[in-house]
């Protein structure tokens, strides 16, 4: 298997199932009502709903910059306000988030892997580096969610 396949099935398993750290984002995702989402159970930290729009702006980040698009931060910002509250507004985060993923599926699907060695635009890092980098910031805040998760019982 290539490294380009390798990356794309892990990050295939760290959203949909499979990972090899343990659950996947969905998996811990599921069952998180909209008002466990909002909640801070630790005060000085994100929520979940936080951290999902963080993700999700990230992933649209990262999928910009495969396509050659200089972009450094998200639109939105690093932790996007969350605009509206309830059941539906949670959902609807969790649907964009499933197509930040599935774009940054296919912006990573496009990259020619001849090129993983080479530097990442004007980084001082390769592109495989920065793919890695990609996959390590969603197990990291995946990882967030889960003890947030845990922590409300």
């Amino acid at each position: 298997m290539s490294e380009k396949e390798q990356l794309l099935d892990e990050l295939r398993r760290i959203y949909e199932g499979d990972a090899w750290h343990g659950e996947s984002l969905t998996e811990i995702l599921a069952g998180i009502t909209s008002d466990k989402a909002f909640a801070k159970p630790i005060p000085a930290a994100h929520s979940i709903w936080e951290l999902v729009l963080h993700i999700t702006s990230w992933n649209e980040t990262f999928s910009a910059r495969l396509a050659g698009n200089p972009v450094t931060e998200p639109v939105d910002g690093d932790f996007p306000a969350i605009a509206e509250t309830g059941e539906r507004s949670w959902q609807e985060a969790l649907q964009k988030l499933r197509k930040s993923q599935e774009r940054l599926v296919e912006a990573i699907g496009k990259q020619d892997e001849a090129s993983f060695s080479n530097q990442f635009g004007d980084r001082d890092y390769t592109l495989s580096f920065f793919l890695h980098g990609v996959l390590r910031h969603i197990v990291y805040h995946s990882g967030q969610i889960a003890i947030l998760k845990k922590f409300q019982g």
